[in-house]
């Protein structure tokens, strides 16, 4: 069987996957991986013809069953090395942080029943671009609203505001 940490990233690609198709996006992975995880790419419709429009959005991905969650945040430790690259403002494609809080119990990660296939708990996502550099040398803890839930209707805006170059 493949160790756990390899289950929970393979889970969370999974979770973003379905997302991103319910949300009509293409989805890749870039192969090496040098710290983007996945890759979501708009598509539109021009005359009758659909077409990759090369609004993006990059994606590091991150999953945890020991996150703390609590009062109006996730908060996650990010090694400091994935925070400077997330946060670095001259990169020209937009990146965000999508972390994937688990339970604790491997048995509850996923349901399946003949009506569906349920992945269980939730993923939040974070852009860190322009944030302040830090003194930490391993890890700093990072907040994540509970309101940025990534859904089909947070990656819908996301993708929005990336296309019209507006902040995330």
């Amino acid at each position: 069987m493949m160790p756990r940490t390899q289950r929970q990233e393979l889970l969370s690609r999974a979770y973003v996957r379905a997302i991103a198709a319910q949300a009509g996006l293409l989805s890749s992975q870039p192969e090496p991986d040098f710290g983007i995880d996945l890759s979501l790419r708009s598509v539109a419709t021009v005359q009758n013809r659909r077409r990759d429009t090369g609004v993006q959005l990059d994606l590091q991905l991150k999953s945890t069953t020991r996150a703390s969650v609590r009062d109006s945040a996730v908060r996650y430790d990010l090694e400091v090395e994935t925070y400077d690259d997330l946060r670095n403002d001259l990169c020209p494609c937009p990146r965000i942080l999508v972390v994937l809080v688990m339970l604790e119990d491997e048995g509850e990660w996923l349901a399946q029943t003949a009506e569906e296939l349920t992945l269980r708990h939730c993923a939040y996502w974070v852009s860190l671009r322009g944030e302040p550099p830090t003194t930490s040398t391993s890890t700093i803890r990072i907040p994540i609203p509970l309101s940025n839930v990534f859904s089909v209707e947070a990656v819908t805006r996301l993708m929005q505001r990336v296309a019209e170059r507006r902040d995330l």
